[in-house]
């Protein structure tokens, strides 16, 4: 009985190192990511709108934090009325960590094959809604510095 107190309350705590089913939660949350990086590409502010819940939020380095999937396809469709259509994106996943069953945090680099900002990194906070990997929050910060 003891033991199994145990491991319950090492598999609540996240002891095992957030392995929770943690190749096919990687494999969802790189599909949100790469599922971002093509609706960028494609000009689809809607599917990059999709990519986040529904009460999801991002914030632009120090711009204002813009909640909802709608105010956040109007942001992007705003920031992109003045970028060239020749800019794409190029996201790279640097790391995931699942920190409980339905929630991750997943770094990643953008980098811009045109443009005055060449790179920069964000963090998301995902959720898993409806076995949906979404973003709930997303920060995205200048490029690290060597």
């Amino acid at each position: 009985m003891l033991r199994r107190i145990l491991v319950v309350a090492l598999l609540c705590s996240g002891a095992t190192g957030g392995a929770f089913g943690a190749s096919a939660d990687e494999a969802g949350i790189r599909a949100n990511v790469a599922a971002f990086e093509t609706a960028w590409n494609k000009r689809d502010m809607g599917g990059v709108a999709a990519t986040y819940a529904p009460d999801g939020d991002v914030v632009v380095f120090d711009g204002p934090r813009v909640t909802g999937r709608e105010a956040i396809r109007k942001m992007m469709e705003a920031e992109l009325s003045t970028t060239p259509t020749s800019k794409r994106i190029s996201l790279t996943v640097i790391s995931i960590r699942v920190i409980g069953q339905d929630v991750a945090i997943a770094d990643t680099v953008a980098r811009f094959n045109e443009g005055p900002v060449q790179e920069n990194r964000g963090t998301s906070v995902l959720v898993r809604r409806g076995g949906t990997w979404l973003i709930a929050a997303l920060r995205v910060f200048a490029a690290q510095r060597p």
